[in-house]
């Protein structure tokens, strides 16, 4: 017997033309949500009977889940299930602009060039309204992952993780929630090549290494010239690292 949250879903329209299956997995959670036929805290179909119900492959219901993840609307709980996320409100999922950006798929490029405008607004506004406690948190953030850089036992998920508190701390210094949430979400596009780099090993050049530091002491000097340059620095040290381990499509 179905419970209500397998009724509600296959009781959804069919997919549009010319939507994937991916889209239409995310829209139809999006419309339950809206609808509020479900909400926080529900638990979702396992992933075998999601497909069933929405009449898509496995493979797509996973996708979905990953992206609605990253944005923070459902929690992946191993072991037990996926669930609607307690904490959904305010999510970029119901920003237009944002939905429709994760859904466009950006190219690499894109992507590139929208992070160089961004981080250069984050880095001025962070130099301009952090303060000292701020800073303090930025500072230990990069000591840390220098000691984990340099540890001889390497654990490349730590690393991963460091880096991107690095860059989430930055986003909390500017004190503009709406940046700060778009620059989240970028950065958390370029997560997969990160990654491949550290376990390249191109992630522990000196060059890879000046990046953070160069932006660390821009906020801690309140230097808007030289903050832009390390932003500039920044993208063009990762372009190069990205291109020698881009990971396959």
């Amino acid at each position: 017997m179905k419970n209500d949250n397998e009724l509600a879903i296959s009781g959804m329209l069919s997919p549009k033309p010319n939507e994937s299956s991916v889209d239409y997995v995310i829209n139809s959670i999006k419309e339950l949500l809206l609808t509020k036929k479900i909400v926080p805290g529900d638990r979702l179909p396992a992933e075998m009977e999601l497909a069933k119900l929405l009449s898509v492959s496995r493979g797509s219901i996973r996708e979905a889940m990953k992206i609605l993840s990253a944005f923070g609307i459902v929690e992946i709980k191993r072991g037990d299930g996926t669930y609607v996320s307690s904490d959904i409100e305010g999510k970029v999922l119901f920003d237009p602009l944002l939905f429709s950006f994760i859904l466009s798929a950006p190219e690499f490029d894109e992507l590139k060039e929208l992070r160089v405008l961004l981080e250069k607004d984050v880095i001025r506004l962070a130099i301009k309204n952090a303060g000292e406690e701020d800073i303090k948190l930025l500072r230990q953030c990069y000591e840390s992952m220098e000691t984990l850089k340099h540890s001889e036992d390497k654990n490349y998920d730590e690393l991963l993780a460091c880096d991107m508190e690095f860059h989430y701390i930055l986003g909390k210094l500017t004190k503009n929630r709406l940046l700060e949430k778009i620059y989240r979400f970028v950065m958390e596009y370029f997560q997969p090549y990160t990654l491949q780099s550290i376990r390249n090993h191109t992630y522990f050049s000196l060059e890879s290494n000046e990046t953070h530091k160069r932006l660390l002491t821009a906020v801690e000097e309140r230097d808007a010239a030289s903050g832009e340059y390390a932003v500039e620095n920044s993208i063009q040290v990762w372009e190069e690292l990205i291109f020698k381990c881009r990971p396959e499509a």
